[in-house]
């Protein structure tokens, strides 16, 4: 089954504090929705009407809500340019359902949209439909593993507009030609948008410029990552939830030396200890039959989580391992026991609010907000 791997990046005009341009990302076991909208203008005002345009359109789409209906709640909410006569936000929602693998795209008045396979692109047939007056544009795909679908606002396609080299704007063909030497090079999705965004940013030196947006939709298999972190609260069902963790497919992940101590006496096998990856920070992962990675708890999961916010650049190398494992993995699942360890507590907070429970909904939270399917489930 095809999933998507959803990368995108963005710029602020310069002088502006936010950015106009918006996406909104909604991901379930079987339906993915995707929006992108650019706010007409810069700054507050236009990124008020792009994220409103993205999050109904996302929201509706992503419950099945049928598409002319949502654009007739969509277009009926915008207002519309006086002035130029055109709405105040544009927009593109692609809807990819992962069992019949067929993936939907529908555009009002945006500028790019580009399809490749094979390193090459794909011209897509398209129908029309009227909308309150208003031309609404489809498509539909049956992606293959490795297709990549690029949108991206006209502040990438009119990068570098009144420059000696660009005075009609860096243009739609060179954004193609730009990402077929990177794909040719093997350069991943998430390193190409942010690529077009710094590209952009050149381009747009000297200039007022623009807010842009890129994003990319990766059709990969699915991945998925379990995680085991603390011990269960009832000692009696070690055995019963450890056998039940195990039978999951994807990867697995165990996190906390006491943790691990479970594994070993439920499996009757050791972990071994792997010395060279020790860092000051860090103590050395584990490896165990069955299991992909061991790693210390409380420790490592801060390291991940403070990474994921920004706040730390370097990590060690179990921290590092588990952080390139999410950041690969499309679905999630944490087993988190509820056995309270002492040395980890504050006494003046309740159970539910303890530092092990904490990490995992503030990491669960991040990774969400990445486009990412979690859960959370407590033993």
């Amino acid at each position: 089954m095809l999933t998507c791997e959803i990368n995108y990046a963005f710029k602020n005009k310069q002088g502006e504090e936010i950015c106009g341009d918006s996406i909104c990302v909604k991901k379930g076991e079987r339906r993915i929705a995707v929006s992108v909208s650019d706010g007409l203008g810069s700054g507050v005002k236009a990124s008020i009407l792009s994220t409103l345009t993205t999050s109904m359109a996302t929201t509706m789409l992503f419950n099945n809500v049928p598409t002319d209906e949502v654009f007739s709640s969509i277009l009926a909410t915008l207002p519309v340019c006086k002035v130029r006569g055109i709405s105040y936000a544009n927009l593109c929602s692609v809807v990819f359902d992962t069992e019949t693998n067929v993936c939907h795209i529908v555009e009002y008045e945006f500028p790019v949209v580009l399809y490749f396979r094979d390193k090459k692109l794909l011209q897509i047939d398209k129908k029309q439909i009227t909308v309150l007056g208003r031309k609404i544009f489809f498509y539909e795909i049956s992606p293959v593993q490795g297709d990549l679908l690029f949108l991206m606002t006209d502040g990438v396609s009119q990068a570098g507009m009144g420059t000696d080299n660009f005075p009609l704007g860096f243009g739609v063909q060179n954004i193609v030609r730009e990402i077929k030497v990177l794909l040719e090079n093997r350069i991943n999705s998430l390193s190409i948008v942010r690529h077009l965004v710094k590209l952009t940013e050149r381009l747009d030196k000297g200039t007022r410029g623009d807010d842009a947006l890129v994003a990319a939709i990766h059709f990969k298999p699915l991945e998925v990552v379990n995680l085991f972190v603390g011990p269960p609260e009832d000692k009696s069902k070690d055995e019963e939830i450890v056998k039940k963790f195990l039978s999951r497919k994807g990867k697995k992940i165990v996190c906390g030396g006491t943790t691990a101590q479970i594994f070993e006496r439920v499996l009757e096998k050791k972990v071994k200890l792997d010395i060279m990856s020790f860092t000051e920070e860090l103590p050395p992962i584990g490896k165990m039959d069955g299991i992909d990675l061991v790693t210390e708890g409380i420790v490592t999961l801060t390291h991940v989580f403070r990474y994921l916010q920004g706040q730390q650049e370097k990590l060690g190398y179990g921290a590092a391992m588990l952080t390139e494992m999410l950041l690969k993995a499309d679905e999630i699942n944490f087993t988190v026991g509820r056995a309270i360890n002492p040395a980890h507590q504050n006494p003046l907070f309740s159970h539910d609010i303890s530092l092990k429970f904490r990490l995992v909904q503030d990491i669960a939270q991040i990774l969400t907000k990445m486009g990412k399917i979690v859960k959370v489930e407590y033993c």
